[in-house]
């Protein structure tokens, strides 16, 4: 049995996944994010589906047992807010953010290669950040942390510095809600540690 295919290229997803202990390799997904007037949940769904489709469409000599994609998003007032396009968008998303809450959303979608089977799971955090200062913004743009994350932030770096609170799964916030992904896993009667 081959172990797990990651169909992404986020080294946050992949440093969840070895800091586990989990056997796999990754196979970024060339499939590109758009995102529509849908309800966020929906999207992300879609989303990390249509990544892992896109994967085994590539692929088709693949024989692994399971292939993980996952789309993240960020949900303000019914606004999607994905990855920055530049520093000047990245400090418009921190300063909507300053002194609110709003909703991280994960999607995880579990191929199953054996049966065919696709499962998918979504997870959601509330995130409430700090009041920010120009300063605080300024100085966070100046780590670059900003770049190629959704929201424009990273939790588990400085930008935990601007966060007051979350409520629900730290690692979504990362991109990957591990203890949800463990349990999609046993659904499927495997052992997340031993794929």
């Amino acid at each position: 049995m081959d172990k797990l295919i990651l169909a992404s290229s986020s080294p946050r997803r992949a440093a969840i996944l070895t800091k586990f202990g989990v056997p796999f390799s990754v196979k970024p997904s060339s499939y590109e994010e758009t995102f529509t007037k849908e309800h966020p949940d929906i999207q992300v769904l879609n989303l990390s589906k249509n990544k892992v489709i896109s994967l085994i469409e590539a692929n088709s000599h693949l024989k692994t047992s399971l292939i993980l994609g996952a789309d993240t998003c960020i949900n303000l007032d019914g606004n999607i807010i994905g990855k920055p396009k530049s520093k000047i968008e990245a400090k418009a998303h921190l300063i909507s953010f300053s002194g609110r809450t709003h909703q991280v959303i994960t999607a995880l979608t579990l191929y199953n290669g054996n049966t065919g089977q696709y499962i998918q799971e979504i997870s959601v955090t509330n995130v409430t950040f700090a009041k920010l200062s120009t300063k605080e913004i300024n100085w966070y743009l100046g780590t670059m942390e900003w770049k190629d994350v959704a929201g424009s932030y990273r939790i588990q770096e400085k930008g935990a510095l601007l966060i007051n609170s979350i409520s629900g799964s730290w690692y979504n916030v990362m991109g990957l809600p591990i203890r949800l992904f463990y349990g999609m896993v046993a659904t499927q009667g495997l052992n997340l540690f031993s794929i």
